[in-house]
């Protein structure tokens, strides 16, 4: 008998990865105060964080996690394969259980690493160039941007900046469970057709 590959097994795992990083994405940039109108004459300040970069380290992150994770489960001998006859509680077991694990690694992203706001002011350039040598306002955006946000220039005087705040208050609770989610939906449609979790043995030829 030909022995089953890991391919399958590493393939999976990628995809939940990379499937529970751009979900988290997702609610980098949605789970937060919506846009806001702010003094008169700046005009409206959208607030949500911007899809990029953060949308392509996440979700890099959740691949690399996959995959390391999948190399050392193809290195102990656990295969992915199609039969019938194998109960499929594994396959939810682990799955669930990588999903749990990289919703954790989310939220702890979430925690250390929270949204930050990324500012668009209508003001004409003209007038934001003369506040500047008026007031001698640093426009150089925050160290706490950089790789998170596009670059914003920072006029003096705002104050609207301390309404942004993320609305998730249980980030340890949330991003799991969502990570759960996605890999037992993995997991059932896997199931669904025939692919079950198995381990080789000695026997299994080379």
């Amino acid at each position: 008998m030909e022995r089953p590959s890991g391919k399958t097994l590493v393939a999976v795992l990628a995809a939940v990865g990379a499937s529970v990083g751009c979900a988290a994405a997702v609610v980098w940039h949605v789970a937060v105060a919506g846009s806001s109108d702010v003094a008169s004459g700046i005009g409206t300040e959208y607030i949500r964080p911007n899809w990029f970069p953060a949308s392509l380290y996440l979700a890099g992150a959740g691949l690399a996690i996959g995959l390391i994770a999948a190399s050392f489960l193809v290195d102990s001998g656990l295969r992915i394969v199609q039969d019938r006859q194998r109960s499929r509680l594994q396959l939810f077991m682990l799955l669930i259980v990588i999903g749990a694990a990289l919703g954790a690694s989310s939220a702890l992203a979430w925690t250390h690493w929270p949204p930050q706001r990324a500012e668009l002011a209508s003001e004409p350039l003209s007038g934001q160039v003369l506040s500047f040598w008026q007031r001698g306002t640093d426009i150089t955006p925050p160290a706490s941007d950089f790789g998170w946000t596009a670059y914003t220039a920072y006029l003096e005087g705002d104050q609207d900046r301390a309404t942004f705040r993320p609305t998730i208050d249980h980030p340890w609770l949330v991003f799991p469970i969502g990570g759960v989610l996605i890999a037992a939906l993995a997991a059932l449609t896997l199931s669904l057709r025939d692919f079950r979790l198995t381990v080789l043995s000695d026997q299994d030829s080379v």
